[in-house]
């Protein structure tokens, strides 16, 4: 903001400042003491753009030599009906403002959603029911739970020795169920937090509908692929837990985030190292750790195809 003038007049102040308003020239007006001689205070005027300065003396000097003239008394009207359209939008500015409560981003605290709540209740309930895979004598219920669950009859198993031999007698159920069962309580801890963190994030984002897609299809991946390939890739139809479903979760949001970065969440990029440290160390050690390596691997690609196509 630059000083342009002082006008002792303020008709003529108020008639100037008028006319600049309509030029677009924004103006800010300060009264001042007055001169020594006189009783009358002045008016000055300061311009508040800079790059305005120049136009604003050219009109000053213009001023200066008619002041009287009529486009500087018929501005003061104009000048009115300027201030008044402001005025007049900035009340419709303020009526369009809606208060915004805070929300939580997504999946981050609050009630655990309905799908992810029962899957996690559902897991609980079976491992307790199959005393987590090592069921005692007594336990008839959990027997049951453990043959008609698994990926196959094991007993059929060890005599045909065809990881599919359940699926061909049409129990197709067996390619989700195993997700349900866990080997014991670490292992059903570690799942259950981990579904209860990736689960909780993609039933908010996506709606529970896309969130089933995504889960019985990373199943179906990580199942088939663990159940159906040789011992000597890591497979074998004798595993449980859901970790690999958890898997295709973690595929799906990272691939979604990196190509949707407008999808509503964020994967900080340890995240991926620990996932990969993880899968890398499954692979290489002798055994496997005990893992459902390729469970684990046809979830994640199950889940990261399903984020490249719902991305597009």
């Amino acid at each position: 903001m630059r000083h342009l003038t002082d006008i002792d007049s303020k008709p003529q102040a108020e008639a100037f400042v008028a006319y600049l308003l309509t030029k677009g020239i924004s103006t800010h007006v300060e009264t001042e003491s007055p001169r020594p001689g006189t009783s009358d205070p002045s008016w000055s005027i300061w311009i508040r753009e800079e790059d305005r300065i120049p136009e604003a003396d050219r009109e000053l000097q213009y001023f200066l030599a008619d002041p009287n003239h009529e486009r500087y008394r018929s501005a003061i009207v104009e000048a009115r009906a300027i201030v008044q359209k402001e005025r007049d939008l900035q009340k419709q500015r303020e009526k369009n403002v809606q208060k915004v409560k805070y929300t939580r981003p997504a999946g981050v605290g609050g009630k655990m959603p309905p799908l992810t709540l029962a899957l996690i209740i559902l897991c609980v309930v079976l491992g307790l029911v199959t005393e987590f895979g090592y069921v005692s004598d007594g336990n008839r219920l959990g027997a049951i739970a453990m043959k008609e669950l698994k990926f196959v009859d094991y007993a059929k198993y060890v005599e045909t020795r065809d990881p599919a031999y359940s699926l061909k007698q049409g129990e197709i159920w067996r390619v989700i169920t195993p997700a349900f069962l866990h080997g014991g309580t670490l292992h059903l801890l570690l799942n259950m937090i981990s579904l209860a963190s990736l689960g909780r994030l993609t039933e908010r984002v996506e709606g529970i509908g896309k969130y089933s897609i995504i889960l019985l299809l990373s199943a179906i991946g990580a199942h088939l692929l663990q159940g159906l390939m040789p011992t000597q890739f890591w497979g074998t139809p004798n595993f449980v837990g859901i970790s690999g479903v958890v898997l295709g979760l973690f595929g799906y949001l990272a691939v979604k985030s990196q190509l949707r970065p407008d999808c509503g969440f964020y994967f900080p990029p340890d995240g991926y190292v620990l996932t990969g440290m993880l899968l890398l160390a499954g692979f290489l050690s002798q055994g496997g750790l005990g893992m459902a390596n390729m469970a684990h691997l046809g979830g994640l690609a199950t889940g990261a195809l399903l984020g490249l196509f719902w991305s597009r």
